[in-house]
């Protein structure tokens, strides 16, 4: 199979008017898609499966593993639409198993002390300068709700009923999930944002000081500048807010199945990832709370 251009343009089209998928995952696809048909045609090669293979071969050079899974995903859910389309009937990939040895990279989160050390900065800097409370509201919403910082972006103010304490969000694959705020300090927090900065009703909920959508990189930067305020030299991004969120409500016995839900993951092992974040509070349960314990046979 001969990877033109045109086959490319199509798939991509169906992507956005047919899947409704993300731009952001669309511009990944034709990254990843236009890459192979740039290696083929330097290699002078088919898509089969010996050039898959020494595709992946090129790429463990130049990749981590999980970069070279989504770009083999590119390729198979390429030659899924031909093969569905009738374009190509010799689909490389029927029966072929993608074996990559990918480490597993642990959810990196942030202590609670450094949490409730930033959670007091922000406030303490909104008691003296009236708009940074958007500052607030956006690290609060960002723990109290663990969203992604995309979802916190493009959240629209419609979609947020501080009187019953509920947001719409909208999130990766167009999946719509209600998230529950009942913290009350969180909720008036959210409703000072408002009367300083009336949202439209029609319109994104966060905004900037040009009363456009908040960008999600003047997010990292607003998290930055209260990270050099308490004096940390760890680097804090919005991701790890929701790391955290599902760590902590882990542990203290919220089901996962919850945090699933909470979080927004299509799959339960997406979320059993944060089960092995802890090692600590595993080693305070073995030490306390095993019924070894309860046994004494040492005079």
């Amino acid at each position: 199979m001969i990877i033109t251009l045109q086959m490319i343009n199509e798939y991509l089209k169906e992507c956005r008017e047919i899947k409704l998928l993300d731009a952001k995952t669309v511009k990944a696809y034709r990254i990843d898609l236009r890459q192979f048909m740039k290696y083929a045609a330097v290699q002078n090669v088919e898509l089969d499966r010996d050039a898959i293979n020494d595709y992946l071969k090129y790429m463990n050079a130049k990749y981590k593993p999980s970069t070279e899974k989504r770009k083999i995903a590119s390729l198979r859910a390429l030659c899924t639409y031909l093969e569905e389309n009738e374009e190509e009937t010799d689909n490389p990939f029927i029966r072929f198993h993608l074996k990559l040895n990918e480490p597993e990279v642990l959810p990196k989160t942030i202590a609670f002390r450094i949490i409730k050390e930033l959670i007091d900065a922000v406030h303490q800097q909104h008691r003296k300068k009236q708009s940074c409370v958007r500052d607030a509201a956006v690290l609060e919403m960002l723990f109290a709700t663990g969203v992604r910082v995309s979802e916190l972006c493009e959240l629209q103010t419609e979609n947020v009923n501080l009187l019953d304490g509920i947001i719409k969000v909208n999130g990766k694959g167009k999946r719509e999930r209600l998230i529950h705020i009942a913290n009350r300090e969180v909720l008036e927090t959210l409703r000072q944002y408002m009367q300083t900065y009336q949202p439209n009703k029609k319109g994104s909920f966060f905004l900037n000081r040009h009363m456009r959508q908040l960008s999600t990189q003047s997010v990292r930067n607003m998290i930055c500048k209260y990270v050099d305020k308490i004096g940390l030299s760890t680097r804090i991004t919005p991701h790890m807010f929701r790391h955290s969120l599902a760590t902590l409500l882990l542990e203290e016995g919220v089901d996962i199945r919850y945090i699933q839900r909470l979080l927004g993951h299509s799959s339960i092992l997406t979320t059993e990832i944060y089960t092995h974040v802890d090692t600590s509070k595993q080693r305070e349960i073995m030490s306390t709370k095993h019924p070894r314990n309860k046994i004494s046979v040492l005079a």
